[in-house]
């Protein structure tokens, strides 16, 4: 799972040590063992909470649901991205090996983590999805691509993908490989400007044999019949289909990071939480957050 940057540096998203080698990153004992709290199970939180417990810390990860992954659970319904979603397990096996406490169900407030009284605090709460005030956006037939997992059992045989970024594009793949008839309807002139560089092509290919591309289109609003919506001339144009996926992108959770910031002498936020990016971002800033205590 290695990728070469433009700069020539070897990444990977699953162990951060790779490309980092002469840094001396190798994980050392702490000189003094801290109490540490990740909030957020998902893979940045699991990796910076085996991290600070290899290192001799004592580390309590609490999740607010009953399952950890974060995002990563939505992609155990994509064919091609299962391996994803088991790469959450293998983080949470490792951090329960490392001894990581965890306490899932449970939302990290205020008032719980200053009864805990960390000295250290890893905010890994993620990102929400993006769902702006579009008429019908919340329609019967409209699924949360971050949802398709629970609900993909209402999808139709026609289905429109609202939104052209990496999310999108790999869901309407996967279910055009599925044999549904996948429109794409995306505002920019390019589909998939997230995805990794050498990725990008191999996923384009991909959409030219199983999707058909609408991009330049505004989409103003949902119907049980698709999307209306506007070309850069002003002509307004309806992409047809039963089932509408909205993957329009995602959103830090900010309210969340407000409320912790000054929970901890040492309060780190990492991933989503900070920055809506990559999954491999999300892994590393995990992993040097938690060398940082």
């Amino acid at each position: 799972m290695a990728e070469r940057a433009a700069t020539s540096t070897r990444r990977c998203t699953v162990n951060p040590l790779i490309g980092r080698e002469i840094e001396g990153d190798e994980i050392q004992p702490a000189p003094t063992k801290r109490k540490v709290v990740v909030v957020g199970g998902g893979p940045g939180g699991l990796y910076a909470a085996y991290t600070a417990a290899r290192r001799g810390h004592d580390v309590t990860l609490y999740e607010k649901e009953n399952e950890v992954g974060g995002i990563l659970k939505s992609e155990q319904a994509i064919s091609f991205k299962h391996e994803m979603y088991e790469l959450s397990g293998t983080y949470a096996l490792l951090a329960k090996r490392a001894g990581v406490h965890f306490k899932m169900n449970t939302e990290a407030t205020k008032a719980l983590i200053e009864k805990e009284n960390p000295y250290a605090v890893i905010i890994a709460t993620g990102s929400t999805p993006l769902v702006p005030p579009i008429p019908g956006l919340k329609g019967d037939n409209v699924i949360v691509v971050n949802d398709y997992y629970k609900e993909k059992d209402k999808v139709t045989d026609h289905v429109v993908v609202f939104g052209g970024g990496l999310a999108g594009c790999e869901c309407a793949i996967h279910l055009g490989m599925e044999g549904k008839h996948v429109e794409l309807v995306e505002m920019r002139d390019q589909l998939a400007v997230d995805a990794n560089i050498r990725h990008r092509p191999l996923l384009l290919a991909q959409i030219d044999k199983y999707v058909k591309a609408h991009t330049g289109l505004k989409g103003l609003e949902v119907t049980s019949n698709g999307i209306l919506c506007e070309d850069k001339d002003g002509n307004k144009v309806t992409i047809e289909g039963t089932t509408v996926i909205c993957a329009l992108g995602q959103r830090s959770t900010t309210k969340t990071v407000e409320e912790l910031q000054d929970t901890a002498p040492f309060v780190r936020v990492i991933g989503d939480a900070a920055k809506v990016s990559t999954i491999t971002n999300a892994v590393y800033w995990g992993y040097h957050a938690a060398l940082d205590i």
